[in-house]
């Protein structure tokens, strides 16, 4: 350490001034300037010793004196519980730390640093990164389990008929059901065309034949003409004619404003308010929910999804095609507008980082004074030692450099005042 140095060089010259004055002295005994650096010198030298004495005997015994030295180990548990309890209760007390994590705004923070980062596009190459490395890592079997789990679980704790049926409901009054019905249309001219179809109709014309049905509505009208027509021989034919005509009467029922469409969807917005009005119906169907889900075998069906998401995304793509970067990104652009003139949105985040600060300084406080004290307490005594001088030595050294310097000041007040204050002054009494 530099002012160690320093300290032991000024106690060191004056040691060797100390002793060319006593030379000198002894040399010129009647030299009254001699005696006055003699004087100094010896002052400065008692004064430095002194403090040299008392700043080593902090840390460690001088020239080997066991009394009342190296106060520093030999109390170092008293000097770390006082430590331990200023850096706890004062440096870094609860009351203060709180008082911080009250002014600390992260919002403010997170929201320039993402900004200044390129806002919007910067977190969409965050996210879309944050989404292609967890997919690598995503172990299907085991996360197919997890999602079927949690869907079961919520499925199976709330009521979703009345729901379910309400939502029903909205869609046809909206006429948002008429792309499923389409579809269900079209699925169904699909399926008139094929030969298992014909099959089918056969089978059914056979039991009509059978039950000899009356007269009936346009159906069953069309059903006896071709009867007719076929003099009840030949199904195979009849079911062919059923066939295109059930095909004709679908095509038609995929004209937007045809009646059949309208009277269905009205027949099923009865049936479905009906069925919320009716208790014993919505518990049914609540039953076959629940059956439903508790003999269903998800895992698959989610597997399959999941392991097709996993391979689109490691190409950062979407399983439809897109890429991910140029679907996240327009919206968090529309998200990261609105978040950034939201101020309600910054309180929320500050209120619930401060609150989870709080929680945690509550809880670990006390870990600050033990961390101190296992430190403190992990050091020898030799550590300990220089970890206080190293800290504190500079200024301890100036205590030696000050003593030497006051030392001598001391020195020649006191030379001049005796020699030409006290002794004229006693010499003068004497006279009387």
């Amino acid at each position: 350490m530099n002012y160690r140095r320093k300290a032991n060089s000024v106690l060191g010259s004056v040691f060797i001034l100390f002793l060319i004055t006593a030379g000198l002295k002894h040399a010129y005994p009647t030299v009254p300037g001699i005696h006055f650096f003699f004087f100094v010198t010896e002052a400065a030298l008692v004064g430095g010793l002194a403090d040299w004495f008392a700043v080593t005997a902090l840390f460690r015994k001088p020239l080997g004196w066991p009394y009342h030295t190296a106060l520093i180990p030999r109390n170092r548990e008293k000097m770390v519980e006082a430590i331990v309890a200023m850096v706890q209760n004062e440096l870094l007390s609860e009351n203060l730390l709180r008082q911080r994590i009250q002014g600390f705004r992260l919002s403010s923070w997170l929201i320039n640093t993402a900004e200044k980062s390129g806002g919007a596009s910067f977190l969409a190459e965050k996210l879309s990164s944050v989404l292609i490395e967890g997919c690598k890592n995503l172990k299907i079997p085991e996360s197919a389990a997890a999602l079927e789990s949690v869907i079961r679980n919520k499925l199976m704790e709330s009521g979703l008929a009345k729901d379910l049926l309400a939502q029903l409901c909205i869609l046809i009054e909206k006429d948002e059901l008429d792309p499923l019905l389409n579809e269900g249309i079209e699925k169904g001219i699909d399926f008139a065309t094929t030969p298992q179809a014909k099959e089918l109709l056969i089978q059914v014309l056979g039991q009509i034949q059978e039950k000899q049905i009356g007269n009936g509505g346009k159906l069953q009208r069309t059903i006896l003409g071709l009867f007719q027509v076929t003099d009840g021989i030949n199904l195979d034919e009849a079911a062919e004619d059923l066939q295109i005509e059930l095909i004709l009467h679908l095509r038609e029922l995929q004209a937007p404003y045809h009646p059949a469409r309208g009277q269905l969807k009205e027949l099923i917005l009865e049936k479905l308010q009906a069925w919320e009005r009716d208790t014993g119906a919505l518990n049914t169907l609540e039953s076959w929910k629940n059956t439903l889900f508790t003999e269903a075998n998800l895992q698959p069906f989610l597997g399959s999804i999941l392991l097709q998401a996993q391979e689109s995304l490691k190409e950062g793509k979407l399983p439809s095609g897109q890429g991910l970067l140029n679907v996240l990104e327009p919206m968090l652009e529309a998200w990261w507008s609105e978040i950034k003139k939201d101020t309600r949105f910054y309180a929320i985040i500050d209120q619930f980082v401060q609150e989870l600060l709080a929680q945690a300084l509550q809880r670990e406080h006390a870990v600050i004074g033990q961390t101190v004290r296992e430190t403190l307490q992990s050091l020898s005594n030799e550590e300990l030692s220089y970890f206080v001088e190293d800290k504190a030595g500079n200024d301890l050294q100036w205590i030696r450099i000050n003593g030497s310097l006051v030392g001598g000041i001391v020195g020649g007040i006191l030379f001049l005042i005796l020699n030409y204050g006290y002794s004229p002054l006693l010499k003068l009494i004497q006279l009387y």
